[in-house]
């Protein structure tokens, strides 16, 4: 079996469904990875799209086609995921490498500045940029709970981020197909499994099987997990008043990670922050309630930057 061409197969019914056809682009960065992939369509102000843990860019897909009617969209595959080069993260300083892969593809391509649409370890990637850069961050969207403002993690989660009982795992209970993937989106990220095209499952377990794939993800996990939870070295929660920067979050009332309830505590920490629940969603609330979803993304974005100090709950 070819895994790439499998993978572009899949990608590509993806995007047939969705009903779009964005540029699938390489750049070539002075960054931590040398060769980066990313998406891009639509125009208008640069909004970049940073996936979560194991996933690639195309987790985007069921709400690309509304946002690049208003912006120019860099959908990124983050280091070791989709077609950016894999990456080795033991003995290295995640928090550091968040915020340097984002400025060197930032640098890469050519902008000053941009704002950003981030889940889970995608948002600590840009949260860390924003920390360091945040002249060059307009303004900052987290969807689903963010990593880094909480210590809990989902026990599968920290199953993966323990040397040997990952690789164990990977070639047993979540050994790559459509079901296993299917079963984990049902338990940590999604409030309605039945939401997803079946295409999705099958493209990311095509993306597992990736060569380099799995070494970069549990090397991540290993290094930004212990047996407990979040690691305190890399932990963001007693940082978030040092955000100069419009933050937003988007919710989901379901999400396995964190409750919106203890989110919305964290975020009030921020000076310029607005908060938004999306009911019955649950980790990745695009899935579940994509239209909502792309709603609050847009007046998110297209609030005045001084005005962004009201909770939206």
């Amino acid at each position: 079996m070819n895994v790439i061409k499998r993978y572009l197969q899949t990608r590509q019914q993806l995007f047939n469904v969705a009903g779009i056809q964005p540029e699938a682009l390489s750049v070539i960065t002075k960054g931590p990875v040398k060769k980066v992939h990313y998406l891009k369509m639509g125009s208008g102000k640069p909004l970049i799209l940073i996936h979560g843990g194991g996933s690639n860019s195309t987790e985007w897909i069921n709400i690309l086609k509304p946002l690049s009617e208003n912006y120019s969209l860099y959908v990124v595959d983050r280091p070791g995921s989709g077609l950016t080069d894999s990456f080795n993260y033991r003995n290295v300083d995640v928090s550091w490498h968040g915020g340097e892969f984002i400025r060197s593809f930032m640098d890469a391509v050519h902008l000053q500045q941009g704002s950003f649409l981030a889940h889970s370890i995608g948002a600590y990637f840009a949260m860390n940029f924003a920390f360091k850069y945040p002249e060059r961050t307009d303004k900052l969207i987290c969807i689903g709970a963010p990593a880094g403002i909480n210590y809990y993690i989902p026990a599968p989660l920290r199953m993966m981020g323990t040397p040997v009982l990952n690789r164990f795992l990977l070639s047993t209970v979540f050994k790559p197909s459509a079901g296993n993937v299917r079963r984990l989106y049902k338990m940590l990220f999604v409030a309605d499994v039945s939401n997803m095209p079946d295409v999705y499952f099958e493209h990311i377990s095509y993306h597992q099987l990736l060569k380099g794939w799995a070494n970069s993800f549990f090397s991540l996990l290993e290094n930004l997990l212990t047996w407990r939870g979040w690691h305190a070295k890399y932990y963001n929660g007693n940082k978030l008043r040092m955000l100069k920067v419009p933050v937003g979050f988007i919710w989901g009332d379901k999400d396995a990670f964190e409750k919106p309830n203890t989110g919305l505590i964290k975020a009030h920490l921020i000076t310029d922050h607005r908060f938004h629940v999306v009911a019955n969603a649950g980790h990745c609330p695009w899935f579940d309630n994509p239209g909502q979803c792309v709603f609050l993304i847009n007046e998110l974005l297209n609030t005045p930057a001084k005005l962004q100090n009201e909770s939206g709950v």
